[in-house]
């Protein structure tokens, strides 16, 4: 390893305090433009992934019974398997507010006697064709299903037509599943989760139906009667309120013709919807459920959707995805993979039949419940402003397209994705180009549905647990206007839970730090700059001049370089790098960008320039002397180390785009960790880079190695070999060769 003299004359062998200034940000943007050059290199790249194989929607076709029971047969002949679903317009939406919890208990018993057979009959015909049976409700439907071998299909649709039409209600079933589903609500009250998502229910839709528990409650269950459940299935269950689907190995003539034979004297009828109001407005409320001895708090966060055919649903879809979902699930990666405040978030699409929410949901420890709503907040915030990157887009892409098959296989998947189509008034043709829709979704089209649909400003946010141990950190966190309720004190009748409405407020910024929050995070600077060396030999260093090996990874393959950077504080740099393609120079100075290759000398772009200029401001010793005097807005954040302190900072200022955050060692309070977004050749995307083995060069603690990640995955790593501070730097160095003097 070669020594240096800094210009102060003494020796140093080190990694330098800054070199990331000069090289990371400026050569990871060199293996993504020189990436391609590398075709010729001697290396092992990875096998390209296969082709996705062509998958056909099987043939279908839909029929109108003369009663008005749509039935749609799908012929499956890969199994000698056939699905049956049925679906009758009756959900929770259709019940008396007064008998919540009506639909459920209906459709529970359904398969409890028939007019014809008993509970233990129904059973008993089912396992005996080695066959299965399913009954339920949901908000807007109930529904009965079968999957039987082929040669049992028309006995199945006798013992359906039976369970759909003929319910008995026997009083000791009724009370049999009531208690059932008592016992079970009453264990429901006492689980967070489960309060979290009823309460947001309600606060999203109010008291339309949907805001309503769909099992009902404690107070409405027990006046239920068998009366009310005739009643209601004789207003809505009625064949022009029906759906069925026919999926498997039979003929489309032998599934029609053995519907008509079965559900033709169905009679149909006069069916009135019922009439009540629409959701609340989206406004911003803060309702806090106390459970006093929780060690988590369940955390929702969201607001009304859109309907399933509105035409902006599947970038919606996929933008909260990208939020939340599948293939890239930004909440997971902050609040799990960066905070370690929990073990699992997500975001979601709530369909229904008229409208939808979009939801994000979480648990963390309870004294971190302020920081991870926080957090959950901003990434909504930042999904709005910022267009998602090209490595984000397609992981959900591919996940969506890739799983697609899956819901294909068998003939009750079949059924399934089938009947979920046509209840919500869409096109089954769209299934066999779903794929191709979803690959026509450009980062653009999930910003502008971002912009348009996700209202940070206007959530609704509960939060279960200990209230006495988090409420006092939510106004520091941005929530000042919070409203608690006890558990005992929670009523989920209609009207229980004030609805607020507002006019949509104009989006306005996250919160800003407070002043206490300024002053922990200025001790975790104050720190960080005396583990480095202290801000009088940090201010003395003027230039920095670096030799190392860097490794980058590019699609092509790993290509390392020997490289040497020239910093000039506080807005030039220089880094040249040999590739195995020939030399590259970088440079930036007085605001101005050029690149040179082996082809020649050319202006950066605007986006690389940024990008350069971006990289400077992150300097490590800039950014903590800029914090240290008071130029940038910053926060603490992460849970505290053992001795109570702060452990990490957020810094927000206006002349760097995107927050960075920087991670200490707790026991040395040096630097080990930076995060940000940064332009990768997919977009914008999460960058980390890793600190370590420190070493003292000329009184400065700085690291020897360093890895840069995006997206989780390992682009560059740097070995310094030396370096020298303060040494005189020729001004050439930084002008653009052929530039007029």
């Amino acid at each position: 390893m070669r020594m240096t003299r800094s210009a102060t004359g003494r020796r140093a062998v080190a990694a330098p305090a800054a070199w990331l200034v000069g090289v990371v940000a400026p050569l990871l943007l060199a293996a993504s433009v020189h990436g391609q050059t590398l075709s010729g290199w001697p290396i092992e790249a990875p096998p390209e992934p296969l082709e996705p194989t062509e998958v056909q929607f099987p043939p279908y076709e839909v029929r109108m019974l003369d009663n008005g029971m749509r039935v749609i047969a799908v012929l499956h002949h890969e199994q000698p398997v056939v699905s049956v679903r049925l679906l009758v317009g009756a959900g929770m939406v259709h019940e008396p507010p007064e008998k919540a919890g009506l639909a459920n208990l209906l459709g529970a018993l359904l398969d409890q006697g028939t007019a014809a057979r008993s509970a233990q009959e129904i059973a008993e015909t089912i396992d005996t064709i080695g066959g299965g049976l399913g009954v339920g409700a949901g908000s807007d439907l109930t529904f009965v299903n079968a999957v039987v071998m082929s040669d049992s299909f028309e006995l199945v649709m006798g013992l359906l037509s039976e369970v759909i039409r003929q319910p008995a209600f026997a009083p000791e079933e009724i009370e049999r599943q009531r208690q059932q589903m008592l016992s079970g609500l009453q264990v429901s009250m006492q689980d967070p989760d489960y309060v979290a998502g009823v309460v947001f229910e309600r606060l999203v839709y109010g008291d339309h139906p949907y805001g309503r528990p769909q099992s009902g409650t404690l107070e409405s269950l027990p006046t239920i009667t068998s009366a009310d459940l005739r009643a209601f299935h004789d207003l809505y269950f009625a064949p022009n309120n029906a759906i069925m689907a026919i999926v498997g190995d039979l003929t489309a003539e032998t599934a029609f013709e053995t519907a008509e034979r079965i559900f033709g004297d169905w009679a149909p009828k006069l069916i009135e919807p019922p009439a009540f109001s629409a959701p609340p407005p989206p406004a911003s409320r803060v309702v806090v459920v106390d459970m006093p001895g929780a060690v988590q708090t369940e955390i929702r966060a969201g607001h009304i959707g859109v309907a399933r055919t509105h035409a902006d649903y599947m970038p919606l879809d996929m933008a909260v995805r990208v939020l939340g979902g599948e293939g890239s699930n930004r909440l997971h990666r902050v609040l799990r993979t960066e905070r370690g405040l929990t073990y699992g978030a997500e975001a979601s699409i709530h369909t229904l039949q008229t409208t939808g929410d979009v939801v994000a949901q979480t648990d963390t420890r309870t004294e971190a419940t302020a920081e991870a709503l926080r957090l959950t907040i901003e990434e909504f915030w930042r999904l709005r402003r910022q267009p998602v990157g090209l490595r984000e887009l397609d992981g959900v892409q591919a996940y969506m397209t890739g799983s697609f098959p899956l819901q294909l296989e068998t003939p009750d998947a079949i059924a399934l994705r089938v009947l979920n189509v046509l209840f919500y008034g869409l096109d089954p043709a769209e299934l066999g180009t779903y794929r191709e829709r979803v690959s026509a979704v450009s980062a653009d089209d999930i910003q502008r549905v971002s912009q348009e649909f996700l209202l940070p400003d206007q959530l609704s946010i509960v939060l279960v647990g200990d209230a006495s141990a988090f409420i006092d950190d939510l106004p520091a966190a941005g929530f000042a206007n919070v409203e608690r309720v006890s558990l005992a004190d929670l009523d989920l009748s209609p009207g229980g839970l004030r609805v607020v409405e507002s006019a949509p407020a104009d989006v306005a910024a996250p919160a800003r730090p407070t002043a206490a929050e300024r002053a922990q995070a200025m001790e975790v600077v104050r720190r960080a700059i005396a583990a480095k060396g202290g801000a009088d030999r940090l201010r003395t260093i003027t230039t920095a001049t670096a030799r190392g090996r860097t490794t980058m990874y590019t699609p092509a393959g790993s290509m390392d370089a020997d490289t040497v950077s020239y910093t000039a504080y506080p807005g030039r740099f220089r880094v040249e790098a040999a590739l195995p393609t020939g030399r590259i120079v970088q440079a930036f100075a007085d605001d101005e960008a050029w690149l040179e290759g082996p082809d020649g000398v050319e202006d950066a772009s605007p986006t690389v320039r940024d990008d350069f200029r971006a990289s400077l401001r992150r300097d490590l010793i800039q950014l903590l002397l800029r914090a240290a005097d008071g130029g940038v807005d910053m926060r603490p954040i992460g849970a505290a180390s053992a001795d109570g302190r702060a452990a990490a900072v957020e810094f927000l200022t206006a002349d760097i785009d995107e927050p960075v955050r920087l991670f200490l060692d707790p026991r040395t309070g040096l630097v080990i960790r930076q995060t940000y977004v940064s332009q990768g050749p997919a977009g914008p995307e999460e960058t980390e880079e890793l600190y370590s083995d420190y070493r003292e060069v000329d009184g400065v603690q700085v690291a020897f190695r360093a890895i840069v990640r995006r997206g989780g995955v390992s682009v560059l790593e740097r070995e310094l070999a030396d370096l020298t501070f303060n040494a005189t730097i020729d001004a050439a160095l930084f002008a653009r060769p052929g530039a007029p003097e």
